[in-house]
C-alpha cells in the first residue's frame, strides 16, 4: 500500500503553444522590489482635447485605437489585436461634460417656462442667440425683448399675425397697454461640449406661447436637438482623429 503524502504536488502540463505557471502566494516578489515595472498600466483623465491629442501622440503604438460615445473619448493604446492579447491595458480618456450654457438652453427646452423663467433664458443665453425668425441678431433685440417682458404685469391676449410673429396685448407696470411683438423661431448656436467649445452646435427652436389665466406661458421645441448633439460630436471625434494620425476612431463604448 503505498505511504500517504501529507501534500500534494499538482502537476502542471506544458506544451509549445501554451505555458501554465503556478507559484504560491507567498512567493510572489512585489512589483516595488524590481528595478524596473516588467509592464506599466494607466488610466489618464485629459481635460481638453489639445491634451488628449498629445497625450495619444506621444504614446500611441501600432494597435492603438480610439473609441467614442456621447459620454468620452477613449484611447486603448495598447488594445488586443487578432493574435495577441494585452494585459495591465493602458487608456487615455477625454470625458464629454456639457457646456453651463448648453446646459440651461437644454433643461429650458420642451418645458412651459413661465414669464421669468424665459426672460432669464434669453438674457443668460443672448450672446448664444444668432437668428431670429431667420434673420441675424444683433443682440440688441434680445435684450430689448427681455426688457420689454419684464415690465409686463399682466397678459392679456396672443395671436400670430401676418408676419409670423406672435403679438401679446400686455398691460405694463405702469398700467399704461402695450403690444409686444416676439419671434416665433429663435436659433441658438452653442458649444455643448466642455472638452472643445470651439466647435458648436445649432439649434433652431420654435415658440408656442399661451396664457392661461392672465399668465404667460412659453414653449421652446427644438426638432433636431439630438441631430445637432450628435453632429458636434463627430466633428470633435474627425478632429481628433486627422490631429492623432495613424490612430482609427470607432464609434462604441468600451468597459
Amino acid at each position: 500500500m503505498p505511504e500517504k503524502k501529507e501534500y500534494v504536488v499538482p502537476s502542471v502540463i506544458l506544451d509549445e503553444g501554451k505555458r501554465a505557471v503556478l507559484t504560491h502566494q507567498d512567493y510572489k516578489l512585489p512589483d516595488s522590489l524590481l528595478k524596473e515595472p516588467l509592464r506599466n498600466k494607466y488610466t489618464i483623465g485629459a481635460l481638453d482635447v489639445d491634451s488628449f491629442v498629445d497625450l495619444v501622440n506621444e504614446y500611441k503604438e501600432p494597435v492603438s485605437k480610439l473609441f467614442f460615445d456621447d459620454k468620452s473619448i477613449k484611447c486603448i493604446v495598447d488594445f488586443n489585436s487578432k493574435d495577441k492579447a494585452e494585459f495591465c491595458e493602458k487608456r487615455i480618456n477625454l470625458g464629454l461634460g456639457y457646456t453651463p450654457f448648453f446646459k440651461a438652453f437644454e433643461e429650458s427646452v420642451g418645458k412651459n417656462l413661465g414669464q421669468r423663467d424665459f426672460v432669464f433664458l434669453l438674457k443668460s443665453l443672448f450672446a448664444y442667440i444668432t437668428a431670429i425668425d431667420g434673420k441675424p441678431n444683433d443682440n440688441m433685440d434680445v435684450i430689448e425683448l427681455a426688457e420689454s417682458l419684464q415690465a409686463v404685469r399682466k397678459f392679456d391676449s396672443v395671436q400670430k399675425n401676418t408676419s409670423s410673429k406672435i403679438n401679446l396685448d400686455v398691460e405694463i407696470k405702469s398700467g399704461a397697454k402695450e403690444t409686444i411683438q416676439i419671434p416665433k423661431t429663435i436659433t441658438f448656436t452653442l458649444p455643448v461640449y466642455e472638452a472643445d467649445t470651439e466647435i458648436r452646435g445649432e439649434f433652431k427652436c420654435e415658440l408656442f406661447v399661451s396664457i392661461d389665466e392672465e399668465k404667460f406661458g412659453l414653449k421652446l421645441v427644438c426638432y433636431t436637438a439630438e441631430a445637432s448633439k450628435r453632429e458636434v460630436l463627430n466633428k470633435i471625434v474627425s478632429k481628433i482623429s486627422e490631429r492623432c494620425e495613424g490612430v482609427k476612431a470607432f464609434k462604441a463604448s468600451v468597459n
